[in-house]
């Protein structure tokens, strides 16, 4: 079985971004606009499919990462759900069969970026088509390319300190670091995320997460969306719909044939 590269922040993760529940009035309006459960490609933790689940959608979420679906299933220990309304599954969104449609896959926080290659791309973007039903709804959001700085393409990264914060469980102090690495050519950055965990005794615990996320262009997105039989209806620079260009985000809504 594949190294499981979050084994080494699952603990952090979902404290790192518990504060970023901007996206999530964005999804639950999608859901609403559809009648039909839910698939999240990439759940991670269930960030944004356990509150989607809570406001009562059916939903589905998969990810290859053993150690965040088992951070998302302890979430679901204390989360108000009816029985049955969050299953999250072990799988790979470039290759998946989970047997049903849904009216509604989307693809959050930049999870679509890990996908290196076009031919990855297309592969989940086939995925995502063949599970959606009549007339469903798409949606992915990435970062921007006009947001990166592409002059430091093969210029050494510093670390930088990005937050300190105070791990309310524990009392620990957690300092997150970064240092970004730009590959122009493959329109590539490999970002190297560094937690110190301190704690009281002034022990310091080191986790070190090193990942690439490739970005797209608005264009290339709809090109590969053609490609798969979804067609894209709106584009937005940010999740409160403003035009792409005013925001740091290119998200992408797409619909399914209305007959399949």
């Amino acid at each position: 079985m594949a190294e499981d590269p979050y084994a080494a922040i699952a603990d952090i993760y979902e404290f790192s971004y518990e504060d970023f529940t901007e996206d999530i009035d964005f999804y639950e309006n999608l859901a609403r606009s559809v009648d039909g459960p839910v698939l999240e490609l990439g759940v991670g933790s269930g960030r944004a499919a356990i509150p989607l689940a809570e406001a009562g959608y059916e939903v589905v979420g998969i990810d290859t990462s053993a150690s965040m679906l088992e951070q998302a299933r302890r979430r679901l220990q204390t989360a108000k759900l009816k029985k049955g309304s969050l299953e999250v599954v072990e799988a790979d969104m470039r290759g998946f069969d989970l047997g049903r449609r849904f009216s509604l896959v989307f693809v959050a926080a930049n999870t679509f970026q890990h996908l290196l290659t076009t031919r990855d791309q297309l592969a989940c973007l086939a995925c995502a088509a063949k599970h959606m039903a009549p007339g469903g709804i798409f949606a992915l959001s990435v970062r921007s390319p006009a947001t990166v700085s592409w002059e430091d393409d093969g210029v050494p990264a510093p670390l930088l300190l990005d937050w300190t914060r105070i791990d309310p469980a524990t009392g620990d102090q957690i300092m997150k670091f970064v240092a970004a690495h730009s590959d122009k050519a493959r329109m590539v950055r490999q970002m190297t995320y560094v937690y110190d965990r301190v704690k009281r005794d002034g022990t310091v615990r080191r986790s070190v997460f090193v990942t690439e996320l490739r970005h797209s262009t608005q264009a290339e997105l709809t090109l590969l969306l053609q490609q798969v039989g979804l067609r894209v209806t709106h584009v937005y620079g940010d999740y409160d719909l403003s035009p792409v260009g005013m925001g740091d985000n290119i998200i992408v809504v797409a619909r399914a044939e209305a007959t399949r």
